[in-house]
């Protein structure tokens, strides 16, 4: 669809399709989707913000031995409905003014060459604008955290690099540089944006780097939507963003919501030695470089954190750092639950669903390797398995012994609740325990960890990239931007850490933590996990005692386990229509079961007889016929 439809817009034809009927999931998405190219992804999230809001209600039905979800059209939506079709109506009406007329022609390539140049200079006016300020506070000093002794020769660059491979000199007036826009998801509120912000383009002048940074906040909340409309707006581009929480990378592909990269790694040969060759493959869509890989633990074992109080209380602190089975760990909570009956111990189910398979980059696990891809690359249908089916049994344990959240498939779920003494522990992965440890302080407890799966690396481990939007207007500079995100360990710092003695403070032993009283929601620079941003190794290990943290994962990262299919990105342009419906109907039946809600015997197979109805098998087949052809090109 050439034409972009905004959050207003959706939430009309949502409630439109509910008008006439409640209708369960599906059938809404399948309804909407028959007149709006939009996904799933997308979808969902509208319609638990337009529940929340009270404009739907919701009821469940028993059908087939299991529940479905109705959506329910309120008075409040209805009387929302009404306004949001006035509002159409009068905003069609101008539209035609001027599309649908006798005299309405095509514009002209003049035309459009003019208005080009005039928004790229309206552009340019903001970016000086913004830019001058900066400058009447710029200090000839560096501003920062640590040393530049990790800055390469790119954070002193006096020139800036062209896709032509031409050099632009670097004007000395700060205000003459363009700005680039970076999108950054904040966990937490942030009140001291325009500090960091001041600080960062103080650094980026004192280098000379020839680009300015203007950090775009993106709350969670409708995160797809905020997304899709900001990447088609060529007012207020979006430059610099990662993919990762909205979409994948070849969802930004096929939208066509980041530009080719590949000109550019022959003009940044450094990001090839630090992001290495297997990762940038990861990165690739048909063999075209769209986005660069964040630089984490890309091998990483599954681990159960339980808070260590309650460890000391029913003596299995001894166990920290060890593996355990699943039957040994399933005990152990057992007897955590019995010494604490209002809490919950796994909040969330989706890490032991994943263990020992690569599911090929698609979380809804359309097609998956066994054994991590380890000794296999064929691909199967994950839900058919016996492994599967064995997870669920351990589910539907979990779920009677109380382990899990009350009524799951009606609240957020998330790791979040150890923070608020809801949970008492939770599944989750990381490099080493160290990594664990320092993940569990963020939630403001010190835990034991006990591992679960071996250390292994696939197609999946490489799930944030980092782009360049195709509404970019100043796509050299974006790219300048990006390359002293991975090299320049201030630029990094600034962004992932905030200011140092302010947002963070460096203790003797080389480790950084949250200053004295503060934590991750008042510290004022939240901007989330390290592990998000490009490169995470330039910055100051965080909440650990461990100065080595990041030298220990590049290391892991060398010596570990990789999936033969490491570097394939499924394109699924060619069964698009049956991926979809495969996602619609795992987003209808899969949480009920992972969550222990119904009957394995009787829902299992309807669930499985409903993917083969969408289309699973022809899914996986094109899946398995692209893995093959990239195998064979190796």
């Amino acid at each position: 669809m050439v034409f972009q439809i905004g959050s207003a817009l959706l939430d009309a034809c949502v409630l439109s399709a509910l008008e006439e009927e409640p209708l369960y999931g599906y059938a809404l998405t399948q309804k909407v989707k028959s007149v709006v190219d939009i996904s799933e992804s997308t979808l969902y999230p509208v319609l638990r913000r337009l529940t929340k809001d009270g404009l739907l209600s919701t009821y469940d039905q028993p059908f087939n031995g299991r529940n479905r979800r109705y959506y329910v059209l309120t008075d409040y939506g209805k009387s929302q409905l009404i306004f949001l079709r006035n509002e159409w109506i009068s905003y069609k009406e101008r539209l035609d003014g001027i599309l649908i007329n006798k005299e309405a022609k095509i514009l002209s390539s003049s035309m459009d060459s003019d208005f080009a140049s005039q928004n790229k200079e309206d552009g340019n006016m903001k970016r000086k604008m913004i830019a001058a300020l900066l400058a009447a506070c710029m200090t000839l000093s560096m501003v920062g955290c640590g040393s530049t002794a990790g800055t390469t020769e790119t954070g002193n660059a006096e020139s800036a690099a062209t896709t032509d491979g031409a050099k632009q000199e670097v004007s000395s007036n700060v205000e003459d540089w363009p700005t680039v826009t970076i999108g950054v998801l904040p966990v937490a509120e942030v009140t001291d944006e325009a500090m960091v912000e001041g600080a960062l383009n103080d650094y980026l002048a004192s280098i000379n780097a020839g680009v300015q940074a203007d950090i775009i906040l993106i709350d969670f909340g409708n995160l797809s939507t905020t997304m899709t409309l900001m990447l088609t707006s060529p007012d207020d581009p979006l430059d610099l963003f990662s993919y990762n929480f909205f979409s994948t990378l070849s969802g930004v592909v096929n939208n066509e919501q980041a530009i080719p990269l590949d000109d550019y790694m022959a003009q940044y040969p450094e990001l090839i030695d630090v992001i290495g060759e297997v990762p940038l493959k990861t990165q690739q869509v048909n063999g075209v470089q769209y986005a660069l890989p964040a630089i984490t633990s890309y091998c990483q074992s599954s681990y159960y954190a339980l808070r260590k109080d309650i460890a000391e209380e029913i003596g299995v602190a001894d166990l920290d750092g060890t593996k355990v089975t699943m039957d040994e760990l399933t005990d152990i909570l057992v007897k955590a639950k019995a010494a604490h009956s209002d809490m919950c111990f796994i909040p969330l189910t989706d890490v032991p669903m994943i263990m020992g398979i690569d599911y090929l980059g698609s979380t809804d696990i359309i097609g998956a390797l066994m054994n991590c891809g380890l000794d296999s690359t064929e691909i199967v249908d994950y839900y058919e398995t016996d492994e599967f089916k064995d997870y669920l049994g351990y589910v539907k344990k979990w779920e009677e012994e109380g382990l899990l959240l009350d009524d799951p498939l009606n609240q957020e779920r998330s790791k979040s609740y150890l923070q608020t003494g809801v949970a008492g522990g939770t599944f989750t992965q990381g490099m080493n325990p160290d990594a664990i440890y320092v993940e569990a302080s963020g939630y403001g407890h010190d835990c034991i960890v006990l591992e679960v799966s071996d250390s292994v690396a696939t197609t999946s481990s490489f799930g944030s990239g980092w782009c360049i939007s195709t509404v970019c207007q100043e796509p050299d500079a974006a790219m300048k931007m990006l390359d002293l995100m991975y090299t320049d360990e201030n630029v990094m710092r600034y962004i992932a850490q905030g200011i140092e003695d302010v947002h963070y403070v460096v203790k003797d032993n080389g480790c950084s933590y949250y200053p004295e009283g503060k934590g991750q929601v008042d510290v004022g620079w939240a901007t989330g996990a390290q592990w998000y941003f490009p490169n995470q190794t330039l910055c100051i290990p965080f909440e650990t005692d461990n100065a080595d943290y990041y030298k220990e994962m590049l290391e892991v990262n060398k010596t570990g386990q990789y999936s033969k299919a490491i570097g394939f990105t499924f394109d699924n342009s060619n069964v698009y229509d049956q991926y979809t419906a495969v996602s619609s109907a795992i987003a209808e039946y899969r949480d009920a079961l992972t969550y222990g809600q119904v009957d394995i015997d009787t829902y299992l197979p309807e669930f499985i007889q409903e993917l083969k109805a969408a289309g699973i098998d022809e899914v996986i087949a094109e899946e398995q016929k692209q893995l093959d052809a990239y195998l064979a090109n190796q």
